[in-house]
Formats: structure tokens, C-alpha cells, sequence
């Protein structure tokens, strides 16, 4: 089992070794990155930026967040001795050890589930101070600018995102989110540009856990990232804390992720992408259970994905500002390949959905894409695979029609029969909407 220890003093560090792993988190000391990792360097400051007081167990999230990405970056999934699920266990310093070793148990299957990995937590007590917050200008600003702020938002800079953020601040309900980014190298440009079609009231608050490996294994990390969308909602969970501090108001609890019901289901379109080899950063499932964790554990919070029962196309179709989106499109990013060149590459299985939910919607203008021509793309073997995936699992549920067997395969479904009936549909109308857009590409 790879054991990975984390602290804000490098000194109480144990040292690096073929199954151990000693990471640094936060800024508080000098950082020898010869001797140990390094991850959440700015956190402390970018929290006390916020210019009010943030809850402690916020904080042991957070924590619990920068050690699990940085666990799921330092070890390799080839290393497991099945080639994908490792086995990690966690030395986490927290300020409620008691509180979250009582929840360690269920942490960690709610992390194996998420990530396909086996998981054991364990706590001990930080010797970190709890950071206060600055007393300059620009830290009172941005606290006066939560004011008013009633809920939090996750904003990637995807066009699922983009519909959540346009229906919510340019429509004419009474949403006035905090909008959570990631601040990874090259997302930040994407989001203002889609910021900037926001007309309604909001904050933004984005960090970047940037797991920085020791110097002797450089070059050595795991890019597959099942559990990105743990560290958003703890990014999330901080914002409320920010939000209810800020506006002194404890019932503000809304936590919005917007993201379509196929894709947030993800069932498996072969055999060998059943279970984590297919993410699960939003299935219902998974929602549910870390929900009920956090609420167990004092945060009384609700995470909503008011799009559960939306397919992407719908979602673009059917935004509230038509103008908006139809620019927002050609800015936003869906790929799951992006980073690679900076360009998305048209035909992983995101790039398939988003390209079809384009189509539905009726819109002249998408993004530029690597691979335009799907055509092409069938003939090279290093290529295909999504694109063949795809058309595999188009052709198989156009035979058996079993919509509920499918989606059983990615997770646990709910017990109410009448909603299991409604996301076997929308992962129906999900896949046949791409199967439109194949069929007038004239991919077969």
C-alpha cells in the first residue's frame, strides 16, 4: 500500500521512498523540492484574501481534497497490480481529527467509488494556526463583494457550466452565485471570456491544488484525475463558508452543479470501460452519498445538479439567453484532451457529446476542433476508439432498448421507480442525440 504523508512543516515529514511519499501542503515554510512534494502552496493566503472567517472543518476539507488529488497525481495507476486500482493510504493533519476519523470509513468508499482505487484515512491533529483574514483594502473589497451572494455555483469553463451560469445570473430568478473555478494554466482566459457575457450580480473565488512532484521523480504522474470533482466541491463547501460568513446569514447551503444527465450518468459504452474506467465525477450516486457525508459532519449544505434530467442538447436549446450561449459556445471547452494542444480534439466521447448537443441546438458556429472531419478520423487506429465506442453502444441499446440495465452498470440508482424511469431516459435521449449527429456526419 502507497502511504502519503502530508504537512505544512517539511520537518515533520517522513522521507521520500519507493512506497512513501511526503508532500508539503500550503505555504507556510520553505519548500526543497528535492526533498518533498509540494501542493495547495497559496491556499492560506488566497483564503485569508477573502477577508473573513472561514469554519475550520472547511479547512480539514479542503486539506482532505489537496491530499487525495495529490495522491491520485504522485502514484501511478500503472504501478497498481492490476494497472489501475491502487491501493493509498492517507496521514492527513486536520483541526477535527476525532470528527473526521469517525468518518473515514465512509470517506473512503466514497472515494473508491469515485476513483476505482482502494482508500485508508487517517487523521491526526494540524499544528497549523487557523488563518485569519487580511485587513487590507483589497481583502475588506472582496469580502464586501460576497455580500448579497446567496449560493455557490461550480464554473469549469465548460458549456455545461456556461448554461448553468447564463441561466442563473442573466436569468430572472434569484440566484446570485459565487462562481468556483479551478485556475488550471490556460482555463483562466476561457472562463473571463464566458464571464464576461454575465450580466446579473456575482463573485468568483478559483484555486488550483497544482500538485507539484519531488525532484527525483519529475515527469512520473498519473494524469486520469477520477477524483477532480472531489477538491470542486470542497473548493464549494469553502465558498458557503465565505458566503455565510460574509452575509451572516447560516441558511445559505446551495451548492450548484450543472452538468447534463448523460454525461453525469456515464454508462459504459463497452465492456471494458464499466465501473471508474468511466467517470463518476457527478452521478447521482455518488452526489447522494457525499452529501450525506458533509451534512453528517456539520456542513448542512445541498448539492443540486438542476440539470440531472436534461440532456446537453437540451440544456444548450433550451438556455435563457440565446444570444449569450450562441457565443459562449465557441469559447467554452468540453474536451477532455484539451491541454494537450490547446485546441479540442473533436473526437473524445465530451467532444462527441458537445459537438452533438451543438447540433440539436441548431447553431451555425461551434468551436474549432483538431479533428473536424469524423470520416477521417475512423481511419487511424490511435484515433477511433471513442468514435467507435460510440457507434458500438448506438447499435447494441438500438436493439435491446434496456436503457435501465445500462445506466445501472456506471452505479447504484436510486429506489423511487419513477425516477430511475427518468434517467434511463435521458441517458436514452443522450445517446440518441449523438446518433443524430453521426448520422448526418454520415459516420456509420
Amino acid at each position: 500500500m502507497m502511504q502519503c504523508y502530508f504537512n505544512n512543516n517539511p520537518e515533520r515529514l517522513p522521507k521520500q521512498g519507493d512506497e512513501c511519499y511526503p508532500v508539503q501542503i500550503y505555504g507556510t515554510h520553505m519548500h526543497y523540492p528535492n526533498k518533498v512534494s509540494l501542493a495547495s502552496r497559496s491556499l492560506i493566503d488566497k483564503v485569508r484574501s477573502l477577508g473573513v472567517e472561514i469554519d475550520s472543518k472547511s479547512l480539514d476539507l479542503i486539506t482532505i481534497a489537496t491530499a487525495v488529488t495529490s495522491a491520485e497525481t504522485f502514484v501511478l495507476r500503472k504501478d497498481a497490480p492490476d494497472a489501475w486500482s491502487r491501493q493509498l493510504e492517507l496521514f492527513i493533519p486536520v483541526y477535527h481529527k476525532e470528527l473526521w476519523q469517525g468518518v473515514a470509513e465512509e470517506l473512503s468508499s466514497i472515494l473508491g467509488f469515485l476513483t476505482g482505487d482502494y482508500w485508508r484515512l487517517n487523521f491526526e491533529s494540524t499544528q497549523l494556526e487557523l488563518p485569519k483574514p487580511k485587513k487590507s483594502k483589497k481583502a475588506k473589497d472582496k469580502a464586501s463583494s460576497l455580500i448579497g451572494l446567496n449560493c455557490v455555483s461550480l464554473f469549469s469553463g465548460g458549456l455545461d457550466s456556461a448554461v448553468g451560469a447564463l441561466d442563473m445570473i442573466n436569468g430572472s430568478n434569484m440566484d446570485r452565485p459565487l462562481l468556483i473555478s479551478h485556475s488550471y494554466k490556460g482555463d483562466g482566459k476561457k472562463q473571463r471570456a464566458i464571464k464576461s457575457l454575465l450580466e446579473g450580480k456575482y463573485g468568483e473565488f478559483s484555486f488550483d491544488i497544482s500538485p507539484r512532484i519531488i525532484e527525483s521523480r519529475r515527469g512520473k504522474t498519473d494524469v486520469s484525475m477520477r477524483g477532480r470533482s472531489f477538491n470542486f466541491i470542497a473548493l464549494a463547501v469553502l465558498g458557503i463558508s465565505a458566503l455565510r460568513a460574509a452575509n451572516n446569514d447560516e441558511s445559505i447551503s446551495r451548492i450548484i452543479i450543472p452538468e447534463n444527465g448523460y454525461i453525469s450518468l456515464n454508462p459504459p459504452l463497452t465492456r471494458r470501460r464499466i465501473g471508474s474506467h468511466s467517470t463518476r465525477t457527478t452521478h447521482p450516486f455518488y452526489i447522494s452519498k457525499l452529501e450525506h457525508l458533509l451534512n453528517n459532519v456539520g456542513f448542512k449544505i445541498s448539492l443540486e445538479n438542476p440539470y440531472q434530467l436534461k440532456t446537453k442538447g437540451e440544456m444548450v436549446s433550451e438556455c435563457v439567453d440565446k444570444t449569450a450561449i450562441k457565443k459562449a459556445v465557441v469559447l467554452s471547452v468540453s474536451c477532455s484532451n484539451w491541454h494537450r494542444k490547446h485546441i479540442q480534439c473533436g473526437r473524445c466521447v465530451p467532444c462527441l457529446i458537445r459537438r452533438a448537443s451543438v447540433f440539436k441546438a441548431g447553431f451555425g458556429k461551434d468551436a474549432p476542433y483538431d479533428a473536424e472531419n469524423l470520416n477521417v478520423v475512423k481511419k487511424y487506429k490511435n484515433e477511433r476508439d471513442d468514435l467507435l465506442a460510440v457507434s458500438m453502444a448506438i447499435k447494441k441499446h438500438d436493439k435491446d432498448g434496456d436503457f435501465e440495465k445500462w445506466i445501472r452498470q456506471s452505479g447504484p440508482l436510486p429506489q423511487d421507480t419513477q425516477l430511475r424511469e427518468q434517467l434511463a431516459d435521458v441517458a436514452k435521449r443522450g445517446l440518441m442525440e449523438v446518433a443524430q449527429f453521426l448520422k448526418h456526419e454520415k459516420i456509420k
